[in-house]
């Protein structure tokens, strides 16, 4: 009898373990790549790189990049490797370097000034990967975008860029000039209310931006606006959606009567669909480049629940919470698979 009660006990013992042993979340989604072999082969001494560049008339672009960022793959593939339908028109008319944002290279941004690769990022404040920035002949920075663009997109800013168009205007005013109003027809959603003075909204609050340039806003509605992870953390937000082409009146949250047209000028958000996101009427961050839903139900979840007020950006808060699911047993894809 006492052997058959030790035995229970190790059986009993054995089960409560396995039970009380919790499984660590996967981690998927993430995407190598590799920087194209045309790339430029660089020191990374960005001054004479723009030196070499005016030589031939060309432009400097510095790709920042991050090891498995499936957006940074997914920006390569459509637009700068070997037969992309932007590669060509790069090649001919820009040098490109790529950086690495963990990277402890050395890197000189002109006499004064070097430092390494992660030191730039973080004396850049970069949120997003990959973030471009557009470097004019005279060593500085003239476009920078955070995040994915399309190959539509992505071909006006390199227009922009190379036919000197930044000496004449903003990218802001030179994008609402040439680019095609027609593609998009904006969609309605329950998610989206129907609010014209923000200035009463005290807590949380999304405002979206749309046009009928957005190459982008497809996806947003027929991918990232159904996963329900999403839509949860959305419901826990005020979310407002403009027409960014729109002259009806409207209050910004500090009170301020404008229009959603100029609103998102002044704002510099060029990027459709953006959205601003805003908690007890100031701008805490902003969504102006392609998120898959995982990121984009966080960086809501970042505001939402105030944790900006203990993170002083997205990246230190999602650090943390990336490995708080992953103990608790909960998968992370930060891709998105249709």
């Amino acid at each position: 009898m006492y052997k058959k009660i030790l035995g229970l006990i190790a059986i009993l013992s054995i089960l409560f373990t396995n039970v009380n042993a919790q499984e660590k979340g996967k981690f998927t989604g993430g995407q190598n790549h590799e920087m194209p072999e045309w790339f430029k082969e660089s020191f990374l001494d960005i001054a004479e790189d723009v030196e070499e560049a005016k030589e031939e008339d060309k432009h400097v672009i510095l790709f920042m990049t991050l090891k498995f960022c499936p957006y940074c793959t997914k920006m390569l593939n459509d637009n700068f490797i070997e037969g992309a339908k932007n590669q060509k028109y790069i090649q001919e008319n820009f040098d490109v370097i790529g950086i690495n944002i963990k990277g402890q290279k050395e890197l000189a941004i002109n006499e004064d000034k070097s430092m390494t690769e992660k030191e730039f990022a973080d004396y850049l404040k970069v949120q997003y990967t990959p973030t471009i920035l557009f470097m004019n002949q005279k060593n500085e920075v003239v476009v920078r975008l955070n995040g994915y663009r399309s190959v539509e997109n992505f071909k006006l800013v390199l227009d922009f860029v190379k036919n000197k168009e930044y000496k004449n205007m903003s990218l802001t005013d030179y994008l609402d000039k040439v680019k095609n109003k027609t593609f998009y027809t904006l969609k309605e959603n329950k998610l989206f209310k129907n609010i014209t003075d923000l200035s009463k909204i005290d807590g949380p609050l999304a405002v979206a931006f749309e046009d009928g340039s957005c190459t982008q806003c497809d996806y947003l509605h027929n991918t990232t606006l159904k996963n329900k992870d999403v839509q949860e953390e959305l419901s826990k937000v005020t979310v407002v959606r403009f027409d960014a082409m729109s002259k009806e009146k409207i209050i910004t949250p500090d009170g301020k009567e404008t229009t959603p047209y100029d609103w998102s000028k002044e704002m510099i958000l060029d990027y459709r669909p953006g959205f601003v996101l805003f908690d007890k009427k100031k701008e805490i961050v902003r969504i102006d480049a392609l998120l898959y839903s995982f990121h984009f139900k966080e960086l809501v979840r970042y505001v939402s629940g105030g944790y900006y007020s203990k993170y002083p950006t997205f990246l230190d808060y999602l650090r943390p919470r990336q490995q708080e699911l992953l103990d608790a047993g909960i998968n992370i894809d930060i891709s998105d698979k249709i």
